[in-house]
């Protein structure tokens, strides 16, 4: 341990331990902005189709919870069709 403090302090301050390399010192370039870009945007698209997957599940979780409250009451309500026929097409009555 001793020997990194003497190994420190035997380098002097005002010399530089490393050169300036232009090829070392550049940015990612076109291929880095490029992978970069693509990788933002699968996170977002994975983002928001798991998002509408989750609300998917909680809406249909929640409809059930509903259902099965109504049932416990003997409130059972089956689907029933209109007694107005009316043209979902046109919202018009049929003749």
């Amino acid at each position: 341990m001793n020997y990194l403090y003497l190994l420190v302090a035997s380098v002097p301050a005002n010399e530089s331990t490393s050169s300036y390399n232009p090829v070392s010192q550049s940015g990612p370039g076109f291929l880095g902005f490029v992978f970069t870009a693509l990788l933002a945007a699968t996170a977002i698209f994975l983002i928001r189709d798991m998002v509408r997957r989750v609300r998917r599940v909680r809406y249909t979780s929640e409809a059930e919870s509903r259902q099965e409250r109504l049932v416990t009451r003997g409130q059972s309500r089956p689907l029933q069709e209109s007694e107005d026929e009316i043209d979902p097409k046109t919202r018009e009555d049929r003749p």
